[in-house]
Parts: C-alpha cells; structure tokens; sequence
C-alpha cells in the first residue's frame, strides 16, 4: 500500500493468468523492489510467493534507497541494509532459478 501500487496480488495473477491462457509460451517480465520502508518478512515472503507463482522469464531486483525530497526517505520505519541485502540476494537466487527453468523451454 505504502508504494501506492495500482493492484494486489489477485489482480496481478489474474492478468499472468489471462496471459499464460492466451499466449502459454509469453515470456513474462517485471521488476522488484525490497525493502521499501515498513516491508514486513510476510509482505516480503508474499513477493516469493507472486515469483513463485509466475516464474519470470527477467526479474529487475532492486533494493530500496532513499531519494532526496521523498516522503518515504523520512520515514521512521527504514529497512537496515542487511535485511535489504539478504532479501535482494534471496529475491535473486530464485529470479535465477526461474529465468533458468523456462529458458529450458526452448
């Protein structure tokens, strides 16, 4: 809610679903941001969930870092960079076990 996204987990499923159902060999592609301020270990292990659901043919992983002039830069509730850390690398051992899985496709 906080990063002020258009949808939910349903509503994106329900558009990866529409697509898989219409083009099943679509190579699916987005991007992730961990560590947004307030970012709990369940709002976080939801993230695993949606990849693990999609299977990303190219997952953009990012950890969050404080911008200038940013309302959430001032907020209390910052993520410590180790937490960032570990969750990015977490986040992109499976982006590359997916990526691998379904370029096997071909």
């Amino acid at each position: 809610k906080n990063m002020r996204r258009g949808y939910t987990f349903d509503s994106y499923m329900r558009i990866i679903n529409k697509i898989k159902t219409q083009a099943p060999d679509a190579s699916i592609c987005g991007d992730v941001i961990v560590g947004f301020p307030g970012e709990s270990e369940e709002a976080f292990q939801r993230t695993l969930d949606l990849m693990e659901a999609v299977k990303f043919d190219n997952l953009n992983t990012f950890a969050y870092s404080p911008r200038p002039n940013t309302e959430a830069a001032l907020w209390e509730d910052q993520i410590p960079d180790d937490v960032k850390s570990e969750r990015l690398q977490k986040l992109q051992r499976l982006s590359i076990q997916h990526a691998t899985e379904r370029s096997e496709r071909y």
